[in-house]
């Protein structure tokens, strides 16, 4: 089993619309977290053109179509001059989002394709992956499961395309750690997973098949290689199971004050 190989991808965060991802320099140990990726409420498009109704403020209003001055092109539906309804927006830098929108925000379910290929189908709110999607990234690979603000948050399943293993754990904020799950085939490798990799200094289990339990330590060797030093060999026992992984944190809703025309208030969302 390759260390690299397991790193490599799963400490990759998928590209955004709006904020280039962090690098991430695994040769200095450094996992930095997915940035936020909220985009900045827009109260005024600047529209070169649009085809459809209006409201008595002469705003965009219901279903219709327009191009904005920096090329993007946008047709669905529109309330007090912004995107709030269902929509496809194409953008000039080749992003495309078809789903739902809110006071101009990507909001609700929808798909969003970006330029290297890769996509995100699943929840959004207020701009940002919310909820639980599915990720395919340009090299094959995919995640599926939860988001909070942009960043993988809570349980999830990491699939490599090239080799087809699985990996199950938990995300915080965009950092995997804690207990993990790697699946191949029939055979099951319950372990600990530190943020960089996975965890030399606790017992590990091979779970065959749910017939037998194979025990020992797994730790990184020579030319990044795991090497596994088995201990024990027992029955297969659900009770004697290491931990599975745990669910994040609830995600906090944090008040805060804004000028929008149809509410005082709105929420922002914070990972804690």
């Amino acid at each position: 089993m390759n260390s690299a190989q397991l790193t490599s991808d799963i400490l990759e965060s998928p590209g955004d619309v709006l904020h280039p991802e962090t690098a991430i320099d695994l040769d200095k140990g450094k996992n930095e977290k997915e940035p936020h990726t909220t985009s900045v409420p827009v109260h005024c498009f600047n529209i070169k053109r649009y085809d459809g109704p209006r409201n008595k403020k002469n705003e965009p209003s219901g279903p219709g179509s327009a191009k904005l001055i920096n090329g993007d092109r946008y047709e669905g539906t529109f309330r007090k001059g912004l995107f709030h309804g269902s929509g496809v927006l194409k953008e000039r830098t080749g992003h495309r989002y078809e789903g739902g929108f809110r006071k101009g925000l990507r909001n609700g379910r929808g798909t969003q394709t970006y330029p290297d290929r890769s996509s995100y189908c699943g929840d959004w709110r207020k701009g940002a992956r919310h909820g639980y999607g599915v990720y395919k990234y340009a090299n094959g690979d995919c995640f599926e499961g939860n988001w909070c603000n942009g960043n993988k948050h809570g349980i999830g399943t990491y699939n490599f395309a090239e080799n087809g293993l699985r990996l199950r754990g938990s995300w915080n904020a965009g950092t995997l750690a804690g207990p993990v799950e790697i699946l191949f085939g029939n055979l099951w490798f319950h372990g600990m997973w530190n943020e960089v990799g996975l965890l030399d200094s606790v017992e590990s289990v091979f779970n065959i098949a749910c017939k037998y339990l194979l025990r020992g330590v797994i730790r990184c060797g020579s030319f990044d290689e795991y090497v596994w030093s088995p201990s024990a060999i027992e029955r297969y026992s659900f009770a004697s199971l290491p931990l599975e992984p745990l669910p994040a944190p609830i995600p906090l809703m944090v008040k805060s004050d804004s000028n929008c025309s149809d509410e005082s208030v709105t929420d922002s969302l914070k990972c804690v």
